[in-house]
């Protein structure tokens, strides 16, 4: 329950239903000696040695996965926003695509892992997640994916840690981006100027054109007095990520073009949890949270949980009294 809700609520729920009283600051102080024990594994595992675990069974397809997601932290007389980065690992023997009753095509990721940090930088945050993909056998891959919005940081990941992978450029991400101009070259209410400039363009980063996009690009901006910042911008965006955006041959090869998977998953790990309404957080209480959710999210959690002695975790002095009927 604490994953999931306002310690506040927690409190009262289990008075409730079990008759007894726990405090918001035991409940909190559980949170954080669990998350943070979680965390510290994780990140003294990027310091040693790297290992992989004992499954030899070989995969088909690796993907990587990061993104960052801002969280409300507490600051001296204000609120300060610092990036969560999260990371996610999978494979394709790892992918289910199922149908619903109304021929509704879906995709299920099972067997997940996540590697989560919170203001301490790129490093850490890359040598877990090294860590983690040596842990789930990206070395026996016949070929491995890392998915980005093409931020430097994540393309320096790829190049240190993963130099042999395939990097593709994100679709959505490329696609926002020409949106984002058409809005800067038409304004955001001219839905129809923006959908005609979008529309050809889009189509040519369909087809892997991207050479015909830039070229266009280059044209419109030595044509233009205005905005010719805005499209120069745009150009140099893809002519850096170019190399990442055969979509067409991706596509042909059945490779996920997407990353949804992790964008979906910094909602529903940080985002639903920590960005509610009034909140904020000290940065080891978020990041010990997130690595709690990281773990139920990865459908790990009975199994962590049968393992876990949560009396070496509580400071009975919270508990205050019994509920008498």
């Amino acid at each position: 329950m604490i994953i999931s809700m306002p310690f506040e609520h927690v409190s009262h729920l289990l008075y409730n239903i079990y008759g007894f009283e726990v405090s918001e600051t035991c409940l909190k102080d559980i949170s954080n000696n669990i998350g943070t024990k979680l965390y510290k594994e994780a990140e003294q595992k990027g310091k040693l040695p790297f290992q992989s675990t004992g499954n030899k069974d070989r995969c088909d397809i690796f993907y990587i996965h990061a993104d960052g997601s801002m969280v409300p932290t507490i600051s001296e007389n204000c609120i300060e926003y610092k990036e969560n980065k999260l990371g996610l690992l999978y494979t394709d023997r790892d992918i289910v695509h199922k149908k619903s009753r109304s021929g509704v095509e879906r995709v299920e990721i099972n067997n997940k892992r996540f590697v989560s940090s919170i203001g301490e930088g790129v490093e850490p945050f890359k040598k877990m997640m090294y860590s983690a993909a040596v842990a789930k056998g990206f070395h026996r891959a016949r070929k491995v994916i890392i998915l980005t919005d093409g931020a430097s940081w994540l393309k320096k990941m790829k190049d240190e840690y993963f130099p042999h992978a395939l990097h593709i450029l994100d679709w959505y991400h490329a696609v926002d981006h020409l949106w984002t101009t058409a809005h800067i070259l038409f304004g955001e209410d001219n839905h129809e100027s923006c959908e005609k400039w979008v529309a050809p363009l889009k189509d040519l980063l369909w087809a892997g054109k991207i050479s015909e996009v830039i070229r266009h690009l280059s044209e419109e901006g030595l044509q233009s007095k205005k905005h010719q910042s805005a499209l120069f911008q745009l150009r140099g965006y893809y002519v850096s990520n170019k190399d990442c955006m055969s979509y067409n041959e991706y596509r042909k090869k059945g490779y996920f073009i997407g990353s949804g998977a992790v964008e979906s998953a910094n909602k529903y790990i940080v985002s639903d949890r920590l960005k509610r309404s009034g909140m904020r957080w000290s940065l080891q209480h978020a990041n010990a949270l997130i690595w709690l959710r990281c773990k139920y999210y990865e459908n790990s959690w009975d199994e962590f949980w049968e393992n876990m002695n949560l009396p070496d975790y509580m400071d009975h002095n919270y508990i205050t009294h019994e509920k008498v009927a």
